[in-house]
């Protein structure tokens, strides 16, 4: 390959790569001069590292480059690939085939670049949340809610700490985070992943901090560009007043082939004995069911100020389906009655159905503002006197990520 067409693959690599452009030096080479014509392009080349030269402090720009030469350029340029665009990517994945024997010899393993992005990385979220409930009172609080390290292994990647838990479309479980545990996951078109981790429940009738502990599985598959279905599990420990609280699957789906919108909705089910029994409390002794769909439009994103994103939803849950509260609904349990044994009687999404409406916008470089109004009422008093079914909430949430 010659020196142009070489140096023309390094420079655009390098310029969507490495994403610098670095103030340089006087004559980077000796045999460079300032007015040459890719004086610029071979200056960026050699501040980013991609080139060093000869060992005389020359270019010897005339010289015909071997394959193992432009090898080097393209191991660097891999090195760097987590900053490029899908575009670049997919050159750079071009580069690294027809190159990939002189690669063999330089030393980098092709089948396993993943390799130079799995850096472990620490990542945390802080959240300051205020919330009003309708009829009873509203309250603010701060706290670190994740704080976690993500990284590779075999092939696979793994987050490990506390975390957020996001399940199948979010009705098992979209928590932000006070998960403390291990998540494993792998695959491209079939995403798997599969997980153990610790949480704490909050009012559970007169009971606050209930801890338990979980394992989950979680499936994406990929139909096409648009459309994704899923199928999650979540299974609890027997260790709730000696019995499970979960035994729930669901199964979704997530379309994106409208321009600027997701429509997302899935089904599921409690199987737990915890679960059952709950609902034979309330009247039933039936497996308690849930079913969600929501429709959203464009979307917060952290890194782009300004970005912004809207939605609303629907929600409809059997009593018992989630004890623990596993989803963002924030209606809490509390039904303002005065009978101080059916205070706490329903959780999130457990014994609830109504229209939920939110909007998000990011503020600052990774900090997201959250307004959420849920407009839920109770399903069923089951004839109790005394229970308020109204269930309205709302919040405003600022989350700060690092």
């Amino acid at each position: 390959m010659k020196r142009q067409t070489a140096m023309a693959l390094a420079a655009v690599f390098t310029m969507s790569v490495a994403g610098i452009a670095l103030a340089a030096p006087a004559n980077p080479f000796v045999d460079v001069p300032a007015k040459h014509w890719a004086y610029d392009s071979i200056d960026k080349l050699a501040q980013a590292g991609v080139i060093s030269g000869y060992g005389d402090g020359t270019f010897q720009g005339d010289k015909t480059l071997t394959r193992y030469e432009v090898a080097t350029i393209v191991a660097k340029a891999m090195a760097n690939s987590d900053k490029a665009d899908a575009a670049s990517k997919k050159e750079i994945e071009a580069l690294k085939a027809e190159f990939g024997e002189e690669l063999d010899k330089l030393g980098v393993r092709v089948d396993n670049l993943e390799k130079n992005a799995s850096k472990v990385k620490f990542t945390g979220e802080v959240r300051e949340r205020y919330k009003a409930e309708s009829e009873w009172g509203t309250s603010a609080n701060s706290k670190l809610v994740q704080a976690y390290i993500t990284g590779k292994a075999s092939g696979l990647d793994y987050s490990l700490g506390r975390q957020p838990i996001w399940l199948g479309q979010g009705l098992l479980a979209d928590i932000e985070g006070n998960c403390d545990g291990l998540l494993v996951s792998g695959g491209k078109d079939i995403k798997v992943a599969v997980g153990a981790f610790k949480t704490t429940g909050t009012n559970y009738y007169y009971i606050d901090d209930i801890s338990g502990n979980f394992q989950t599985a979680n499936i994406d598959a990929k139909v096409n560009d648009n459309l994704h279905v899923s199928l999650s599990y979540l299974k609890m420990d027997d260790d709730f007043y000696g019995i499970s609280a979960y035994k729930s699957t669901s199964v979704g789906l997530n379309y994106t082939g409208i321009k600027n919108f997701t429509v997302s909705g899935e089904y599921g089910q409690n199987d737990s004995d915890g679960a059952k029994g709950w609902n034979g409390v309330t009247g039933t002794g039936d497996k308690p069911k849930a079913w969600m769909a929501k429709i959203q439009y464009a979307g917060a994103k952290k890194d782009k100020v300004g970005s912004f994103g809207a939605w609303v939803g629907y929600r409809n849950a059997d009593s018992g389906f989630d004890l623990f509260e596993f989803t963002t609904l924030d209606s809490a349990r509390r039904t303002n009655t005065d009978s101080g044994y059916y205070e706490y009687m329903f959780g999130e999404l457990d014994n609830v159905k109504g229209a939920e409406f939110g909007i998000e916008y990011t503020v600052f470089r990774n900090g997201i503002f959250t307004l959420q109004y849920n407009d839920l009422e109770l399903k069923d008093d089951y004839g109790w006197s005394g229970i308020e079914k109204d269930k309205k909430n709302f919040f405003a949430q600022l989350e700060y990520s690092f």
